[in-house]
């Protein structure tokens, strides 16, 4: 079977991955249902002799009793639902069916094809909670080498297949050597790992793939340098059984008679394009305790009218949905209650080339005058319509490091005035005598390409400087902005991959796509992306950011984001606010695969008179 490759932006757009922020109010999360329970105080008194006076002294003891859920049936893991859940056959998540590729059953088959958008029936290395914190799912934890060659990873030795059999350091080390040696469409994520790309590329045998078994439960990954974030890598890699790929039917990761998996659901229905059933596996023993009971993937009506009938459980709106449907949500008591503005996951920005052959780009102050001379705040806003944040840094907002202090640096400063001057001093008064470039756009969303059309049409009112949009496919663009660096500016978007600073801004290094060089730059980042204590390593990667907003060769411009509407009876600890306010229905963070733990259905009626 071939596999069909998209690129990683595409996956991360069509996967849902890249949305989130903030505009339309969210319900607030019920207190549980408690019984109150009588607290005595018992009064003690006590006698003491002092000089022949009795001094007599009363003592509080205060006896605390813990608030207790008031229990309710208890599902096939032996997870115990609070007593205001519907029954247990009301218990289930409903997904559009075909949401994702359809070719592959495991993740580590292939990521961008894979037929299930979730991560329910195998169990990863590790995840993210919803405040984004990394924490061992197939290990209970891990540590650094001393001098950083290396990670071990302590495998959780009570976990095993659905088959009843022990999963082992063996069973991981197969997983991602067979995966990268054959032709995984993810593998660059992977690149950390020592020799991962050559064993990906076949110049090396799988073998030489830095992962070993150090002993049944102790897993260990040798990088190509020290890798402050390798477990956050984890997210992604799940486990299937040791020779799985040899022993096991031919698509046995969408075969329930020959499904062997790893994680809390079982996959007992397969039918392609039609449905999918997911149930409790009863003899999974991870930490992963899902309440729902079953994953129904349906061939389900779509849109915000199916999912106000009830025909779907959740529902996104963002900048490029239909006016009148924002209108209706916005307009909705209901609806507004059920909306959670999601976490950005991505950037739009804005490149030049100063490689040395668009002479004036070359220059800081002519690039600090373009910069100084866009509204960005207004422009965001008028074209987002709400669905937006004003970037003032690479990192999106609520995104670890992220610095809000960036917005008062020279370059995110609107000042027509000052950009002005500071061209005319470069030597090109009211735009004289300055090229007219082209601004390459890769394969532009209309809000995008508005904004650029915005862009265009201030430099021209503010500098007197005109130039030409060339919107681009993926391929040409690339070509022209990062592979033979032909295009003297750019406009493009750039998405998390996993979440840590490093994500953005490894990007950015002299050594990576852009026209830009600078490895003064490259001094401070390195450094700081390579130390393994946290406080230093996060000090270090804020000032990195300062100094590429600073230089002007970049001016952050956009972060979209969606709003993700479910339904108010929803409730569970994963659907709470995290520390930044962020809601998110699936189990956890983010831009990472789960299996819906955390969630159960209320008895409720807080949709009614929906209409």
């Amino acid at each position: 079977m071939s596999k069909k490759v998209l690129s990683r932006r595409e996956f991360l757009r069509n996967a849902g991955i890249a949305a989130a922020g903030a505009i339309l109010s969210s319900c607030a999360t019920p207190e549980p249902q408690v019984i109150k329970e009588t607290v005595e105080v018992e009064k003690i008194v006590e006698k003491t002799v002092e000089v022949e006076k009795v001094v007599e002294k009363t003592v509080e003891k205060i006896v605390e009793v813990t608030p207790t859920m008031i229990p309710g049936e208890v599902n096939a893991l032996g997870e115990m639902l609070p007593g205001d859940a519907l029954p247990l056959d009301e218990q289930y998540i409903l997904k559009e069916v075909g949401t994702v590729g359809g070719g592959y059953g495991h993740l580590m088959e292939s990521l961008y094809n894979r037929a299930f958008g979730h991560a329910a029936g195998h169990e990863p290395l590790t995840s993210l909670d919803i405040n984004f914190e990394v924490y061992g799912v197939g290990c209970e934890g891990w540590e650094p080498a001393d001098d950083g060659t290396y990670w071990d990873f302590f495998l959780r030795k009570d976990l095993q297949f659905s088959n009843g059999q022990p999963i082992t350091a063996k069973d991981w080390v197969y997983t991602l050597r067979w995966s990268l040696s054959n032709g995984y469409d993810f593998a660059w994520f992977y690149f950390d790992i020592k020799n991962a790309q050559p064993v990906t590329a076949g110049e090396l045998p799988p073998e030489e793939l830095g992962i070993e078994a150090v002993d049944d439960y102790t897993l260990r990954i040798y990088t190509e340098a020290p890798v402050p974030y390798l477990p956050m890598l984890g997210v992604w890699f799940t486990v299937m059984p040791e020779n799985a790929q040899e022993e096991l039917s031919e698509n046995w990761a969408l075969d329930p008679d020959n499904y062997v998996g790893s994680g809390p659901f079982t996959l007992s229905k397969f039918d392609r394009s039609l449905g999918y059933l997911w149930e409790l596996d009863p003899n999974y023993k991870g930490i992963r305790r899902p309440l729902v009971g079953k994953i129904r993937e349906e061939n389900v009506p779509g849109g915000l009218a199916a999912y106000m009938a009830g025909d779907i459980q959740r529902y996104d709106v963002g900048a490029v949905s239909p006016p009148a449907e924002v209108g209706l949500v916005n307009g909705n008591p209901i609806l507004r209650a059920e909306s959670h503005a999601q976490p950005p996951t991505f950037t739009d920005y804005l490149g030049f080339n100063t490689l040395g052959e668009y002479e004036p780009l070359t220059d800081k102050n002519v690039r600090l005058a373009l910069c100084k001379a866009i509204d960005k705040a207004n422009i965001v806003s008028e074209i987002y319509q709400g669905f937006a944040h004003a970037a003032w840094g690479i990192l999106p907002k609520g995104f670890p490091n992220y610095n809000a202090e960036l917005a008062q640096l020279d370059p995110n400063v609107y000042d027509p005035e000052k950009a002005k001057e500071l061209l005319a001093a470069a030597g090109y008064p009211d735009g004289a005598g300055f090229p007219t470039y082209e601004l390459y756009i890769r394969q532009p969303t209309n809000q995008q390409l508005a904004v650029c059309e915005a862009i265009q049409a201030q430099w021209k009112e503010n500098l007197g400087i005109t130039i030409e949009l060339r919107p681009s496919d993926f391929q040409s663009f690339t070509s022209a902005a990062f592979g033979e660096k032909t295009a003297p500016m750019y406009y493009v978007g750039y998405a998390q991959d996993y979440v840590d600073p490093a994500t953005f801004l490894n990007v950015f290094r002299s050594t990576g796509r852009h026209p830009h060089v600078d490895e003064s730059w490259d001094a401070v980042y390195n450094p700081a992306n390579s130390s393994f204590d946290p406080t230093e390593r996060f000090a270090g990667m804020k000032e990195a950011e300062v100094l590429l907003v600073e230089s002007a060769a970049y001016y952050f411009v956009a972060q979209g984001f969606n709003v993700a509407l479910w339904p108010c009876n929803a409730k569970g600890p994963t659907l709470e606010p995290n520390k930044d306010g962020y809601q998110m229905f699936g189990g956890g963070g983010i831009g990472v695969p789960h299996a819906y733990e955390g969630i159960y259905w209320a008895d409720s009626d807080c949709r009614k008179g929906m209409s």
